[in-house]
């Protein structure tokens, strides 16, 4: 009997010559090949993970049976135009939709003629048995998780919750073998699994919907994972686990990436969300793969300090002084820490969302804040009409809110996101407001361009640090041609949803910033005229401008810039130690001494394109923006 083909689509943007593993249809096409009447009756034809043109893709094709398409939001608008290029070529092809994008219902298949069946949620089985059904009766009825059309009505199968969960790896069964064969000139990024699940309800996030607990992965399985990456000298490796960390067995987990590490030198770095509710156990795990250099940080969570949205959103936080001791134990063990925030939540204003960032500030949270704006994702709780009517969410519809993807040409198909822009406790200039507000601490606080002044007038003064920032907010809107302006400008086009979220600017490479990190490069490009501007706002602060001065210098100095290798400073003042100290949530006095800072930066960017990507982009979450191992001091006599 001839075999049909099968061909599996999870299209990703590729970063220069880097690109994910298509781990979904991966581990679909693993657990359904373990089969014999699957590898009898289906011959796994292709496996494209590249978005590459589609009439081309569509050309290469041979006698197409099934195609699968894994669905997400960088995705979906690209796989159905793809697929619709398909049916039109291959009119009695099964064309299958399944991922996070697919609904809990049969929605798709009525906006998107040419799509015959969808799975919903988790696709091994499904597509194992509807693989079987179609190759020998036919009839899909008996196949749970799915919808599919029968003549002009649509039929949604039972939902099953499945445990089964002992499934191969497609790392190791050989699925990811045979892209290395037939991609050489590629450089993967892999992704492991742990577990799968998570015992949270956060209304945001797809994960909540998700009705199976949390099962773990096979320790053996996360044992050859591992060994395969680094045995094939994989750089960087992820996790997708929702909680590491959560399990005790997590921490032998991470000895075996120390032990592979040590042995081959690879993975260099492991990227993983880490369990909400972090513990002594995720100290432990973090502080063993930091003393290799190979951890990327923790996130220490809140996404919102206001008790109302966390109500409506079914979360709760740590407290803040609980909070405040673990940042200052991963400070004092040198592990990257950061927090992140959500704008858009429902029962968040913009006076709760300042008064939370004032008060992770005062807790010590100088560096790595990470700020984002509220999607709807399709399988959230969030995303349900009883949800938004309840709370009054309105959206727009832009195009993907995605930092650091590639620039897409004229050509390739747009993808888009829905970004929340109003709730009943945010109407949209109050948005626009907050969005403004905490690109500006971010810019100027977390990514250090004004954060020496910050800490010296919150120490010495009693200013707020929000005050100082809402005051340099409004400063800075006033300059007609400044960055900060162009932001306000472009909130204004989101909200009449024509407009993306990301910037791109040739001077800093092809891929796109965030609103922060373009304010950040746009200043620091131009960072001279920013410090000598900026010295007739601070006037209000100040009553010794050479003292100001002399604080703008440091802060300026500290500020890493292109072509910087060798440098030097001379001040009357102990600047380092003393803001040191206030980094380290210490009390400091400031000095008066002769001192002359000098920075040896051996690694010095010589472009704008190479600073933004490797200064900023990979260094940010590390502080690495800032001289901080590189700035020596020696003083003076008299």
């Amino acid at each position: 009997m001839r075999k049909k083909n099968i061909y599996l689509v999870q299209p990703s943007f590729t970063n220069d010559s880097t690109v994910h593993f298509p781990y979904a249809i991966g581990t679909l096409a693993s657990y359904a090949w373990t089969f014999e009447d699957v590898r009898d009756a289906y011959d796994l034809k292709g496996i494209l993970f590249l978005r590459e043109d589609p009439d081309t893709i569509v050309d290469s094709l041979q006698s197409p049976f099934l195609i699968g398409f894994s669905c997400y939001i960088w995705n979906y608008e690209y796989n159905k135009t793809l697929a619709r290029k398909v049916k039109e070529r291959f009119p009695e092809c099964c064309i299958l939709f399944g991922g996070p994008q697919i609904p809990e219902d049969a929605s798709p298949l009525a906006e998107n003629p040419f799509v015959d069946v969808l799975i919903h949620n988790e696709g091994e089985i499904p597509f194992r048995t509807l693989l079987q059904s179609l190759s020998s009766h036919g009839d899909l009825h008996q196949v749970n998780n799915i919808s599919f059309r029968d003549g002009d009505a649509v039929v949604t199968t039972p939902f099953v919750v499945e445990c089964e969960f002992n499934f191969p790896s497609p790392i190791t069964s050989g699925f990811f073998d045979r892209l290395l064969r037939e991609h050489p000139d590629l450089e993967f990024q892999p992704m492991i699994e742990t577990n799968r699940g998570c015992p949270n309800h956060c209304a945001y996030c797809s994960w909540a919907n998700n009705k199976a607990r949390v099962r773990l992965v096979p320790l053996e399985r996360v044992y050859s994972d591992l060994t395969w990456i680094s045995e094939h000298k994989m750089e960087f490796a992820s996790s997708s686990d929702a909680n590491f960390g959560m399990f005790p067995r997590d921490e032998q987990i991470a000895d075996k990436i120390v032990e592979l590490y040590k042995k081959n030198g690879y993975p260099k770095k492991f990227q993983v969300s880490y369990t909400k509710d972090s513990d002594e156990r995720v100290f432990r795990i973090t502080e063993k793969l930091s003393r290799v250099g190979i951890c990327k940080g923790v996130t220490l969570s809140f996404q919102t300090m206001s008790e109302e949205a966390q109500k409506n959103i079914g979360r709760s936080n740590m407290d803040i002084s609980f909070y405040k001791r673990l940042s200052e134990r991963y400070d004092e063990a040198n592990i990257p820490t950061y927090t992140e925030l959500i704008i858009g939540l429902p029962g968040e204003t913009f006076e709760s969302f300042r008064d939370g960032v004032e008060e992770l500030l005062e807790s010590g949270r100088h560096h790595a804040l990470l700020v984002h704006l509220c999607e709807l994702l399709p399988l959230a709780e969030m995303h349900r009409k009883s949800y938004m009517e309840k709370y009054k969410i309105e959206y727009a519809k832009i195009p993907l809110n995605q930092p650091h993807a590639p620039r897409q040409g004229p050509q390739d198909v747009a993808e888009y996101s829905k970004v929340v822009i109003s709730t009943y406790s945010m109407p949209r200039e109050m948005w626009k407001r907050t969005v403004l507000f905490a690109t500006c601490v971010s810019c100027c606080h977390h990514l250090g361009l004004l954060q020496m002044v910050a800490l010296y007038l919150y120490n010495e003064k009693g200013v707020l640090y929000s005050d100082f920032y809402l005051a340099l907010l409004d400063y800075l809107l006033q300059d007609e041609t400044g960055v900060f302006r162009e932001i306000r400008d472009r909130l204004d086009a989101i909200i009449n949803r024509h407009a993306s979220a990301v910037f791109f600017d040739d001077r800093f490479g092809d891929i796109a910033w965030s609103f922060e990190e373009y304010a950040f490069l746009r200043i620091v490009h131009d960072k001279d005229d920013f410090y000598a501007g900026i010295t007739s706002f601070l006037c209000r602060y100040f009553d010794d401008m050479d003292f100001c001065r002399e604080l703008l210098a440091f802060q300026s100095f500290v500020v890493k810039t292109i072509n910087n290798r060798h440098a030097q400073l001379r001040a009357r003042y102990g600047w380092r130690a003393y803001f040191s100290a206030l980094l380290h949530n210490d009390k400091a006095k400031l000095s008066k001494e002769n001192v002359i800072y000098t920075v040896d930066d051996e690694q010095t960017c010589s472009s704008w394109s190479e600073y933004a990507r490797f200064v900023l982009w990979y260094g940010r979450r590390g502080g690495k923006n800032l001289y901080t191992s590189e700035l020596g001091e020696c003083r003076e006599n008299g």
